[in-house]
């Protein structure tokens, strides 16, 4: 018999949409998004750098338009592993639960070390002040670990206010560019394609655009923490995605106003930040907000991944997927506490470890592209799971347009991401990131053996779980018919 878990779970009905919306907004990352790809991407497409962020806006809204109808019938803790395992089967959803668990676990120890990196940098150059990076990284991710330890609700206080400030300090800086333009004035022309320097740094760079829009899928994990979990979660979904995507294309417009439209080779060159170069002149010593503006997203972007990848090994551990010590939750603050103690030491491990083997900045890169294998992965996985469920458990609600079309056309720009970013393969260690993704893949593969040849079942059935029904005992759930885990309300 597997426990019920229904009287020691997580916090239910404790947050709302601004939580639930902030938790998305704040693994998108809008500062660090802004922050490190406006340079690239300036290099790759020039004046039509502001144009790219748009293509990748399209393109992401697709995506999460058609994946958000899976959170409308399927809230859970486990997000796309529960989407997946409900809709194209256990043994997908195992493995996309697995390879983004993981990826989620880690993203925080080479963001801090990113983050660490930047800023003493930055600090010795303009001030003459060595803070270690590893200082910084050991620093943020106890925080981040202290926060994801304390609850939701903390959690996502922090969350809210970390990611307004970054927002607004960003946004501040671009207004300010367009008031007081650089060499060229204002002009629109970055909102037009065909400004690009050429078809194929546009391309790459709206590659790179449309990774710095994942993360919009983190509200999903807080399914079981949110009121109204079925109608909050999709729309914290698609209005992350619109408002970054808004915010995106003003952000890197008004940016490359201020640096100037004449001097953009300088611009997509530079070997310090643009923004923070753009913040020198216009803000004189107050460049400074710019860099605590990063530090504020770095902070904000780990709570998000320690929030989202704990509830992933909580509902993973649940089904009997994982350990069960994984699916242990503090009687008083009502986290999976031992997922979060497990994730910080995983975190700091990486950020300290691998950022010192291959260096901070080259290991954040590294895992960047990383993220990109897996997202593709776990996108396509989703996307099969929509157009399956919405032709079967639920046709009544078929909807061509979005249930078929969207999920096809996202597929195939999903496709082209990845190709771009692996073709021509990156120099090492960033072009390792490969063989990280097979490397995982296969140990998420033995596991799922060695979960076959045991005697559990559960994790066929369990991982199915969504809010509004309880965990039941193995056996009632494998005389279920199929459809019936994911449709009881």
């Amino acid at each position: 018999m597997v426990k019920d878990h229904s009287d020691e779970g997580l916090q239910r009905d404790s947050v709302g949409l601004t939580t639930v919306l902030m938790q998305s907004i704040a693994q998108i990352a809008p500062a660090v998004g802004v922050l490190t790809t406006i340079g690239f991407n300036t290099q790759q497409a020039g004046l039509g750098a502001p144009s790219t962020y748009i293509a990748a806006f399209v393109i992401g809204l697709v995506v999460a338009i058609s994946l958000a109808q899976l959170g409308r019938h399927l809230p859970s803790a486990g997000g796309f592993y529960t989407y997946v395992s409900a809709t194209v089967g256990p043994h997908s959803g195992f493995l996309v639960g697995w390879l983004y668990s993981w990826f989620v676990a880690i993203i925080p120890g080479g963001l801090a070390s990113y983050t660490g990196f930047v800023l003493q940098t930055e600090l010795q150059q303009h001030y003459g002040f060595n803070l270690p990076w590893q200082i910084t990284t050991l620093a943020i991710l106890l925080l981040v670990g202290y926060i994801g330890y304390r609850g939701i609700k903390v959690s996502g206080k922090m969350l809210t206010i970390l990611s307004i400030i970054e927002m607004l300090i960003v946004l501040a800086l671009a207004i300010s560019g367009l008031i007081s333009p650089g060499p060229g004035g204002i002009s629109f022309s970055g909102f037009n394609p065909a400004s690009s320097t050429n078809l194929h740094g546009f391309y790459l760079a709206v590659v790179l655009s449309i990774f710095a829009f994942t993360g919009w899928e983190g509200a999903a994990a807080v399914a079981e923490e949110a009121r109204s979990p079925r109608t909050v979660i999709p729309r914290a979904i698609i209005g992350s995605v619109i408002l970054l995507g808004v915010y995106y294309v003003f952000c890197a417009w008004g940016l490359q106003i201020g640096w100037g439209t004449q001097n953009l080779t300088d611009l997509g060159n530079a070997t310090e930040n643009p923004a923070f170069v753009v913040a020198q002149r216009l803000w004189g010593n107050g460049w400074v907000l710019v860099l605590l503006a990063l530090l504020n997203s770095g902070i904000a972007v780990c709570i998000a991944c320690t929030v989202d990848s704990t509830r992933n090994w909580y509902a993973m551990a649940r089904a009997e997927a994982l350990p069960s010590w994984l699916n242990k939750i503090h009687p008083q603050y009502r986290t999976p506490h031992t997922a979060v103690l497990a994730q910080s030491v995983l975190a700091i491990g990486v950020g300290l470890g691998v950022g010192t083997l291959v260096g901070p900045d080259q290991s954040f890169f590294m895992l960047g592209t990383l993220g990109t294998i897996i997202y593709v992965f776990v996108y396509l996985m989703g996307n099969i799971g929509v157009a399956r469920f919405f032709l079967t458990t639920a046709r009544r609600e078929l909807n061509v347009l979005i249930h078929i079309i969207f999920p096809i056309i996202s597929t195939v720009a999903l496709f082209l991401v990845l190709y771009y970013s692996l073709v021509p393969l990156p120099d090492p260690p960033v072009g390792y990131a490969p063989a990280i993704a097979a490397a995982l893949l296969a140990s998420g593969l033995l596991v799922l053996w060695r979960l076959h040849a045991s005697s559990r079942t559960g994790w066929k059935t369990l991982s199915q779980y969504v809010v509004g029904t309880e965990p039941q005992p193995t056996a009632a759930l494998q005389s279920a018919s199929p459809a019936n885990p994911v449709m009881q309300r």
